[in-house]
């Protein structure tokens, strides 16, 4: 079959995304510039367009384009003046607004809190990031960053932790395995950035960050065009 041109447009800004989010792959430990701003920015932005172009819900459109915008501050970040904490500080405010936007989509799109204690699986996994992950991440976070960051971390945390409780209320499986990989990019991204910044794995974890998060975004929004 000859595919229309609604495909061919799919198919190209599909592809053109990965290309870009490959390219940023290449130089993730690079010193910041412009270009690899636009490789990172790219990434995420085609995915916000794609969604758009399949007719997928308008908070996904937007959460997907201000996880762009965060991908920009945080392609700035080098870890190593006060510039980099204000880029930090505001791409953690463009993903807050991002996950807010998510927990509205998957609550609209989820079973409620019946689903959730449906499956033994997806209780576990709730548990998981309630009882084990998310208290331990505080802990170990909270002394070590400062002041003015420790109120933004905390509210986030709790952002994302909802919007992965939001997704384990759905029956799309490409949703919650997106939503899972983006919470463990976060979570490696904290543990490099605060608890390990020294480290010799760091390299391997920044290439990991980005692989998981990218990968997390991509899921959650072919989860969504495979609905429509």
């Amino acid at each position: 079959m000859i595919p229309t041109l609604d495909e061919l447009l799919d198919n190209t800004v599909l592809t053109l995304s990965v290309v870009s989010a490959f390219v940023y792959l290449s130089i993730t430990r690079a010193a910041p510039s412009y270009s690899r701003m636009v490789s990172k920015t790219a990434s995420t932005a085609l995915l916000s367009l794609l969604a758009y172009q399949h007719g997928g819900p308008y908070s996904l459109v937007g959460a997907l384009a201000l996880g762009s915008l965060g991908d920009a501050f945080l392609a700035w970040d080098n870890g190593s003046d006060e510039d980099s904490d204000s880029n930090f500080l505001c791409g953690l405010g463009s993903f807050l607004a991002a996950h807010i936007l998510y927990v509205f989509l998957f609550a609209q799109s989820g079973g409620g809190k019946e689903k959730l204690l449906d499956d033994t699986w997806r209780v576990a996994a709730a548990t998981f990031f309630l009882v084990v992950l998310a208290p331990t991440m505080i802990a170990l976070l909270i002394p070590r960053v400062a002041r003015d960051l420790r109120v933004p971390i905390l509210v986030y945390t709790a952002a994302i932790g909802t919007m992965l409780l939001m997704a384990l209320t759905m029956d799309n499986m490409l949703v919650i395995t997106g939503s899972a990989l983006f919470t463990t990019s976060d979570a490696i991204l904290s543990t490099e950035k605060f608890l390990l910044p020294r480290s010799p794995y760091s390299p391997l974890m920044q290439y990991a960050v980005w692989v998981l998060y990218y990968s997390g975004q991509l899921l959650i929004a072919l989860g969504f065009m495979a609905r429509g």
